[in-house]
């Protein structure tokens, strides 16, 4: 099946929705109810949404912004890799817990997130398993002294009973229980359905296939019923998970629901996803010195002073020689000799000044050599570009840094991150993407 492809705040109308995208007005209006899709004032409409979008058997992809020129596939598989490896490793709130971390929600149903979840674990940790236990001769367990005794002839020397052979416990997987069975027969369904959308290839899953009796497994009402059974007296995290995630799959892929029409995955907020993957490449060190912001403090005529929350910055970076502050702005910003837009207001700038002020103090005691501050904007660039510097007078004028703007190769960038590797900062000083040894 083709990838349709649209990219994040690009403007249609409603005849453009219908004819290019071939939504009609009940799937513009449930995707504009999801919050997928918006419509301005001017009655235009636009995705604010990244990742995949899946309309009964269609399937659009909805680009970052600032993607307009690469290979629209490359991206598309690299962004469904790094929402996997971002779902299992950052706290999601609870926006991004229903684009792309629900597999177990009785309100949502996230069809690709669910399936993601169950092609991953069983990758890495095999079939559900119900072990059988049973007895053996001479095996290299523990003794069964009550069944070696009951069954087996001693002989007797000296008056002592002396066992030449005898029963050991042991156990096995049994290939023949039913949650076993279950879990096969799910496996192959979640690689039949990537198959029949075409996404097998993008999520860059290998397809499982396994025989099985289906007639055997009953009706899906009573494979809930079953599932929730085992539910009860399973306490593994990873078995009531997987025993959830399975249920989900059943209740929605084979129960006759109308509930879920639009299925889709990915993210309504691709700005905290940029500002979480620069922060982990940039190795961001905020939490080791955020007690040395202090915080506003609120203070009545009597004298009662009342604490609220201080400046956070997104990423402060320290290096034995460099002290540097870092902001990750999600804005598509051209500057050049004719022309500056899409920049960031005045007051994203004033709060990079106020950070390094907070931190002079900290600054001087260490005697550090050189402080930088900047913001970072991604791009399709191969290499980092510097594009220039925003200040404000009076407040260069107290000797604060000016706030140097980079634009990053976002795709270097995501690669870091899904490879779990950090920059090298002083070689990204000198606008080189090098990873830590």
């Amino acid at each position: 099946m083709k990838m349709i492809y649209s990219r994040e705040l690009k403007k249609y109308n409603k005849n453009d929705l219908k004819s290019k995208l071939f939504l009609d007005d009940n799937t513009i209006q449930e995707l504009l109810d999801k919050r997928i899709l918006t419509n301005s004032k001017e009655n235009l409409y636009s995705f604010e949404f990244v990742g995949i979008v899946i309309i009964k058997d269609r399937v659009i992809f909805s680009l970052p912004k600032y993607a307009k020129n690469d290979d629209k596939k490359i991206i598309t598989k690299q962004l469904l890799a790094l929402f996997r490896e971002y779902s299992k490793r950052e706290k999601l709130n609870e926006d991004e817990l229903e684009s792309i971390g629900s597999i177990d929600s009785k309100n949502i149903y996230n069809m690709l997130s669910v399936i993601i979840f169950l092609i991953n674990d069983y990758f890495e940790n095999g079939l559900y398993s119900n072990e059988k236990n049973f007895s053996i001769i001479n095996g290299e367990n523990e003794i069964n002294w009550l069944k070696t005794i009951d069954e087996i002839q001693p002989l007797i020397s000296e008056g002592e009973p002396i066992y030449l052979e005898y029963y050991t416990n042991t156990s096995e997987d049994d290939e023949k229980d039913y949650f076993r069975q279950l879990h096969r027969y799910i496996l192959n369904e979640c690689t039949k359905k990537l198959n029949n959308l075409g996404l097998t290839d993008f999520l860059g899953l290998e397809p499982i296939i396994f025989e099985v009796d289906e007639d055997s497994l009953g009706t899906p009402q009573s494979i809930i019923s079953r599932i929730n059974n085992e539910l009860n007296v399973q306490f593994i995290n990873r078995k009531q998970l997987l025993l959830k995630a399975m249920s989900s799959f059943i209740s929605n892929e084979k129960m006759e629901t109308n509930n879920f029409t639009i299925s889709f995955y990915g993210t309504r907020s691709f700005h905290v996803v940029w500002e979480k993957i620069c922060g982990y490449v940039l190795n961001n060190k905020y939490e080791n010195v955020k007690k040395l912001i202090a915080p506003p403090k609120w203070t009545t005529l009597s004298g009662k002073e009342h604490k609220a929350a201080p400046l956070i910055p997104d990423i402060i970076s320290i290096t034995k020689d460099f002290f540097i502050i870092s902001d990750a702005k999600y804005y598509s910003i051209e500057l050049n000799e004719d022309i500056l837009s899409g920049n960031p207001g005045v007051e994203d700038v004033t709060k990079q000044y106020l950070y390094q002020l907070a931190f002079n103090e900290y600054i001087r005691i260490k005697e550090v050599t050189s402080v930088k501050n900047m913001l970072l904007f991604p791009s399709e660039d191969k290499e980092i570009k510097q594009l220039g510097k925003v200040t404000i007078k009076f407040l260069q004028d107290l000797n604060l840094e000016d706030i140097t703007l980079f634009s990053l190769p976002a795709h270097r960038i995501f690669d870091l991150y899904t490879n779990n590797k950090k920059l090298n900062i002083e070689k990204f000083l000198k606008l080189e993407i090098e990873s830590e040894k």
